[in-house]
C-alpha cells in the first residue's frame, strides 16, 4: 500500500504541473499574438498555425522535462535548481523552435513564423513558466492534497545524527513535502549486516508507526548497499538511500543530494503486465523508426567494413538475456583478429576486471575495457567510439531478446561472477541497447560499479527514466563520450 501512495504522489504532481505546464504554453501562445497582431484571429497566425506551434512546443517540453527529471515531488526541494533547468530547457526549446522554422522554410499554415511573435512567446513563455512553478504550483498542490484527503507519510530517516538532521532540514524546504510528509529521525547504532540492519529498521517502522524510510550510508561497500536495498523493495517500501559513493557512480538524485552525499531512490511500482506489453510495443516502433533514421549509416558502414578488412560485416556472439537464457547478439565488426582470439583475451582480463583491476591507467583517470589497439580496424576504431557498432542490435529488440532500454547483456563464461543475488538481478529483466551503464557509465567504472547501475535500473525503472536514458543516448553517441 505505501508503495502505492509513493506512486499515487508523484503521479498526481506530474498531472498537476503537466496540466499548468500546457495551461501556461497555450496562454503565452495568445498573448504573444495579441500583442503582436492586435487580435488572436488573424490570417498571420491561423488556428492551424496556433495548434501546430502549441503541439510542437508541449510535446518538446515533456521530453525534455523528463531527461531533467523535473516532474517529481522532489524538485520542489530546490527552487534554484529547480528554476535554472527550466529556463534552461525553454531557451533550448527555443532555439530548436527557430531552427525547425528555417529548416522547413518558414510553414506559415503549420507554425507562427512571425519573428516577433515568436521572440514574444518565447518570452512570456519564460516569465509565466518561472511564476507557476514558484508561486501557483507550490500553492495549489498542497490543496489538491487536502481536497483528495490524501492523508500523512510518515518517514523515518537513518543515519548519522548531524546528516539525518540536514536531510530533513532539506525535505522541509518543499511547500509540498511540509503539508504531507511526517518526518523523524533515528541516529542509533545499527548493525553491521545488511539484513540484520534491514530487520532492525523494520521494528523502527513498526514502532513509529512509520510507511517510508531513507538510510544514510557510511563506509559500506557497493555489496552491503545492494543487498539492503534489495531487501527493502522487497517489502514494497518506498525508500531513498545516501552513501558518498554514489558521487562516484555519475548517476544519482540530484535534488536529493546533500553534503556530499549521492542520493538514490525507489519509489516507482513494478511494471504490471499491461505496461510490459505497452513497452513491447514502444519497443518495436523505437526500433524500426531507429532502423529508418540510422538507415544511410548503415548503407555506408556495411561496404566500408566489406572493403577494409577481410571477414563478415557481422559479428554474431552468444550472450546471456533474461532468465538466463542465451541468444544471438548481433553487432557491426570491428575487429581484425578471430572471434576465438578477441574472447580469450576478453576472457583473461575480465578476471581482472571483476577484481577492481584497471585495463588502462592514465591522466584521465582508469579506463575498464580491453581492447588491442592492433586488433580494431580503422573503421572500427570510429564505429566503437560512437557506439554505431551496436546498431545491428536493433534486430534483437525486433526479436524479442533485448528491449531498447535494459542491462547489458553478458558473455556466458562472466555467469560464473555473479555469485550475489543483487547482481543476478539484472536476470529479471530483458537487456537492453541502452541504459545507465551506458549512458553515465561505460567504460570509466569498474565491475562492481557497473553492475550497482544495472541493478538501480532493475529496481527503480519506471516509463520517465526509460525515456531520460533513450533521449541522453543521442549525446553520448555523438561525442563517444567512453567508448573505445
Amino acid at each position: 500500500m505505501s508503495l502505492r501512495r509513493s506512486f499515487q504522489l508523484n503521479r498526481l504532481y506530474f498531472f498537476t504541473l503537466l496540466t499548468c505546464d500546457f495551461l501556461t504554453l497555450l496562454l503565452a501562445i495568445f498573448l504573444a499574438i495579441q500583442l503582436r497582431f492586435g487580435s488572436i484571429n488573424t490570417a498571420s497566425a491561423p488556428h492551424s498555425a496556433i495548434a501546430g506551434t502549441w503541439i510542437f512546443l508541449a510535446i518538446a517540453q515533456i521530453m525534455l522535462m523528463m531527461v531533467d527529471n523535473l516532474y517529481v515531488v522532489r524538485t520542489t526541494m530546490n527552487k534554484s535548481m529547480n528554476i535554472f533547468r527550466t529556463i534552461r530547457m525553454i531557451i533550448t526549446i527555443s532555439v530548436l523552435f527557430i531552427f525547425v522554422l528555417f529548416v522547413t522554410h518558414f510553414p506559415t499554415g503549420i507554425f507562427i513564423c512571425s519573428r516577433l511573435a515568436v521572440f514574444f512567446i518565447m518570452l512570456l513563455w519564460l516569465a509565466m513558466t518561472t511564476i507557476t512553478r514558484l508561486l501557483i504550483v507550490p500553492l495549489i498542490f498542497p490543496w489538491i492534497l487536502r481536497v483528495l484527503r490524501f492523508g500523512k507519510i510518515s518517514l523515518v530517516i537513518f543515519g548519522e545524527k548531524a546528516v539525518c538532521g540536514k536531510i530533513r532540514a532539506t525535505m522541509l524546504k518543499s511547500p509540498v513535502y511540509r503539508s504531507i510528509l511526517d518526518l523523524k529521525t533515528n541516529s542509533e547504532s545499527m548493525p553491521d549486516d545488511p539484513d540484520e540492519r534491514y530487520a532492525r529498521c523494520i521494528e523502527v517502522l513498526e514502532n513509529e508507526n512509520a510507511s517510508e524510510l531513507s538510510m544514510v550510508f557510511d563506509e559500506e561497500n557497493f555489496d552491503f548497499i545492494a543487498r539492503f536495498s534489495l531487501l527493502t523493495r522487497r517489502a514494497g517500501i518506498p525508500f531513498s538511500i545516501y552513501s558518498k559513493r554514489f558521487l562516484e557512480l555519475g548517476y544519482y538524485d540530484p535534488w536529493m543530494t546533500i553534503d556530499g552525499y549521492g542520493a538514490l531512490t525507489f519509489f516507482s511500482r513494478e511494471y504490471s503486465r499491461i505496461s510490459n506489453v505497452l513497452w513491447r510495443l514502444s519497443d518495436i516502433l523505437i526500433a524500426l523508426a531507429g532502423l529508418l533514421l540510422f538507415l544511410p549509416v548503415i548503407a555506408v558502414i556495411v561496404p566500408v567494413i566489406a572493403i577494409s578488412s577481410r571477414g563478415g560485416v557481422l559479428y554474431k556472439q552468444t550472450r546471456i538475456g533474461y532468465r538466463k537464457k542465451p541468444f544471438s547478439f548481433f553487432k557491426f565488426r570491428s575487429m581484425r583478429i578471430s572471434a576465438d582470439d578477441s574472447q580469450s583475451i576478453h576472457k583473461k582480463y575480465f578476471m581482472k576486471y571483476v577484481n577492481g583491476d584497471a585495463a588502462v591507467k592514465s591522466e584521465n583517470g582508469e579506463v575498464f575495457k580491453t581492447v588491442s589497439a592492433k586488433a580494431v580496424t580503422s573503421v572500427g576504431k570510429i564505429i566503437r567510439k560512437t557506439s554505431l557498432d551496436e546498431l545491428p542490435q536493433i534486430l534483437n529488440v525486433l526479436r524479442g531478446d533485448m528491449r531498447i532500454v535494459g542491462p547489458r547483456p553478458c558473455i556466458d563464461y562472466e555467469l560464473d561472477y555473479y555469485t550475489s543475488e543483487w547482481l543476478r538481478q539484472r536476470f529479471t529483466v530483458k537487456p537492453g541497447l541502452t541504459g545507465i551503464w551506458q549512458v553515465y557509465g561505460r567504460s570509466r567504472l569498474g565491475f562492481e560499479k557497473s553492475q550497482f547501475l544495472d541493478f538501480v535500473y532493475v529496481l527503480s525503472r519506471t516509463d520517465s527514466i526509460n525515456i531520460r536514458l533513450i533521449l541522453k543516448t543521442f549525446p553520448v553517441m555523438f561525442f563517444g563520450k567512453g567508448g573505445l
